[in-house]
């Protein structure tokens, strides 16, 4: 018996493709060669030698592991997968070597030999006689019997005939037939637009992607541990002229004291959905900014929105000159608060003087990092605190911390920092530790009376406001989100 593979070229597959399907054509043609052979070597075949003629010449299609379907199958061989319904009419109740038939449900098993039109080509794909029938023969002739009468071969491929063209069409171009046209695939194609819309992108907006790419590498660049490192004594200098600088900024403008309580008093008593409530007001002689928490609403007239937590009061376009809070008109609904502001230097990057609102804070604000600078801001807010009429008592070295407070049950309804207490007309109690705070101290930091407010240095799990000091002579305020330069403390008399 003589097997071919059928050699139809089809449309371009890739290299995995027909490399899995040559081997498994190999394999299984292998198989069935060693099959034929041995039947053949048999005593039963010597004597029944020419009754394989009987079986018609055919092509088939081995079907291989994992075969999706015969759409699948049709596709492959045929090019096209709609005449699958073909190849079920030559194979439907076909018995296989298993003792399975193609069925109405189409479910192919592994090592089926199926019967396709003559047209059918590529891998996998063989032509010889009927193998379904010669097996037939193998077993009537090992029982001695007659075999069965073959299944008729399929009717060789006709295509449909082409129409005759109508006298009123006129002349008939010649097109090229659909399989010959070359097919372009569509992930070039994705590929060649992408190319185009990255071309077009960069034409357009060169600057600015070759802004952005150099980005990273200039800030790599900036970076401090590219530079010598400079001498402690000559970065506590530098330091010291800097808050020396912010220091005669704030002795220069003694009226941003004025301006800052006015505006504060001005967006506690003007009439809002959400009144506001100021973490920190920004002055310089001509501007005044605060810093609110997110979602209050800003006075119809007298602030603008500059972002979310920032707002800028707005003077009229004729006026010149310091703001003037106290010529604003507007219905007061609440008593004007006397709020509570700690001066504490200049902005990193800018000139505005920074006037922290203390009003409602309550509980441990702790300012970490640095030692020196962090004693330093201590000493300014405990300033700022006693100048505004608070009683303020310092915690004496060697005095536990319970001795100025007395420790109380956690009040679990605390306020964030931001937002705060209701105003009360009562003070705080302000007790300030200068030494760090200590493992020790958190007993009593976790229960501090709702009316005490403590500043000291270190960290704590259970500060308020958690600030960070730091060598340059700035100081991070945390959750207010501003770096400040921090002023010289007041000299002791």
């Amino acid at each position: 018996m003589t097997l071919t593979a059928a050699a139809r070229p089809l449309g371009t597959r890739s290299a995995a493709t027909l490399t899995a399907h040559t081997a498994t054509g190999l394999a299984v043609s292998a198989s069935l060669v060693a099959a034929l052979l041995s039947a053949t070597a048999s005593p039963a075949s010597a004597d029944t030698a020419g009754t394989y003629d009987t079986c018609p010449q055919v092509y088939y299609y081995v079907v291989p592991e994992g075969s999706p379907g015969l759409e699948a199958i049709a596709d492959l061989i045929l090019d096209d997968p709609e005449r699958a319904d073909e190849i079920h009419e030559l194979n439907a109740g076909r018995t296989q070597s298993d003792g399975q038939a193609l069925g109405e449900d189409r479910a192919l098993q592994a090592g089926w030999r199926l019967v396709v039109p003559f047209d059918s080509g590529g891998e996998g794909v063989y032509e010889g006689r009927d193998p379904l029938c010669v097996v037939a023969v193998d077993q009537a002739n090992a029982q001695g019997v007659a075999p069965p009468s073959p299944h008729p071969a399929p009717p060789a491929y006709s295509p449909p005939p082409e129409e005759e063209p109508s006298a009123e069409q006129g002349e008939v171009t010649d097109v090229t037939p659909q399989d010959d046209k070359p097919k372009i695939d569509p992930r070039l194609l994705a590929a060649g637009a992408a190319v185009l819309i990255l071309l077009t992108l960069l034409t357009l907006f060169w600057q600015p992607i070759g802004r952005a790419i150099a980005w990273p590498f200039r800030r790599i660049a900036a970076l401090p541990w590219r530079r010598p490192r400079k001498p402690r004594s000559a970065r506590i200098a530098a330091a010291t002229r800097r808050r020396r600088a912010a220091t005669e900024r704030v002795t220069a403008d003694p009226d941003a004291v004025h301006r800052a309580g006015g505006a504060h008093a001005d967006l506690l008593g003007a009439p809002a959905e959400v009144p506001a409530r100021p973490v920190a007001i920004l002055t310089t002689p001509g501007e005044t900014t605060a810093i609110v928490p997110a979602g209050a609403t800003p006075p119809a007239t007298s602030w603008r929105v500059v972002d979310t937590t920032t707002w800028r009061y707005a003077r009229g376009s004729g006026s010149s000159g310091p703001l003037n809070f106290a010529a604003s008109t507007h219905t007061m609904v609440r008593p004007v608060v006397n709020g509570v502001l700690a001066c504490l230097g200049t902005l990193e990057d800018g000139d505005a003087l920074v006037h922290v609102d203390l009003t409602r804070t309550r509980g441990l604000l702790a300012v970490g990092g640095d030692r020196t600078i962090a004693a330093d801001a201590v000493r300014v807010i405990a300033d700022a605190l006693h100048s505004k009429g608070l009683t303020v008592r310092v915690l004496r070295s060697g005095q536990p911390l319970h001795s100025l407070v007395t420790a109380t049950p956690p009040d679990l309804t605390a306020p964030d920092p931001v937002h705060g207490l209701e105003h009360s007309a009562e003070h705080p109690l302000v007790v300030v530790v200068p030494r760090p705070l200590g493992t020790a101290d958190e007993h009593v930091l976790g229960g501090i009376p709702p009316n005490t407010l403590v500043v000291g240095t270190g960290e704590s799990i259970h500060a308020r406001w958690q600030w960070e000091a730091h060598e340059d002579g700035t100081v991070d305020t945390g959750a207010l989100g501003l770096r400040v330069v921090l002023r010289l403390p007041e000299r002791r008399q």
